[in-house]
């Protein structure tokens, strides 16, 4: 759908681009929802916010991670690169 603006599901032509997921904090504050978090004394840093397509027929919704490249996978709890089985 990102790049074809087309519902892989109902091949709906109608696709709703939200640049950023919207996340609640304890104290009510909207912050983006993200991948990872590095808390800092002075601030935190948000990684990997979320992105999403969402057809407006079926309401089929895709998200991608903005910067995935740049999230640190050893810093992820349990995160893991996976390649394709030879």
């Amino acid at each position: 759908m990102r790049r074809t603006h087309t519902c892989p599901k109902c091949n709906h032509g109608e696709i709703l681009f939200v640049p950023q997921i919207a996340d609640r904090d304890d104290d009510d504050t909207v912050r983006p929802l993200v991948v990872h978090v590095v808390h800092l004394d002075y601030k935190d840093l948000e990684m990997g916010s979320l992105q999403a397509y969402i057809c407006r027929g079926c309401g089929f919704t895709e998200l991608y991670t903005k910067d995935a490249a740049q999230l640190p996978v050893d810093k992820i709890p349990g995160a893991k690169i996976l390649k394709p089985k030879a």
